[in-house]
């Protein structure tokens, strides 16, 4: 008989990712961006060893300023695809439920996101 599986509430702290909104990089630029930034998440965060197949999620990002809310959306993009296959199945409606906007603090001492992963 086995046991059961009992999941626990991730919080991640992970580096900020580039304010990538209102701007357009060559297409090397931006792959070797995301994929720093991905390794620098890798080094903050390792991922269960299996990924959830449902979860919630929450963001807080602590910024030098506030944002607008259409950039804090975007600014979330490499975050989510980088949980993707490690700490989530998929990014999609099925297997993420996301648990209102992101929030955002002003902490210029300590910039970062904060990411609440919950099993469901």
């Amino acid at each position: 008989m086995s046991k059961p599986v009992l999941y626990h509430r991730h919080n991640l702290i992970l580096p900020l990712p580039a304010n990538r909104a209102n701007s357009r990089w060559h297409w090397r630029t931006e792959a070797r961006l995301k994929n720093a930034y991905y390794l620098r998440c890798r080094a903050a965060a390792p991922p269960p060893r299996e990924p959830y197949e449902r979860c919630r999620i929450r963001a807080t990002f602590y910024l030098h300023n506030l944002m607008d809310h259409d950039n804090l959306a975007a600014r979330m993009k490499w975050p989510q695809d980088y949980l993707v296959g490690k700490f989530i199945v998929d990014d999609s409606p099925a297997h993420l439920e996301w648990e209102g906007f992101p929030e955002q603090f002003i902490d210029r001492k300590d910039k970062r996101l904060v990411i609440e992963l919950e099993p469901l």
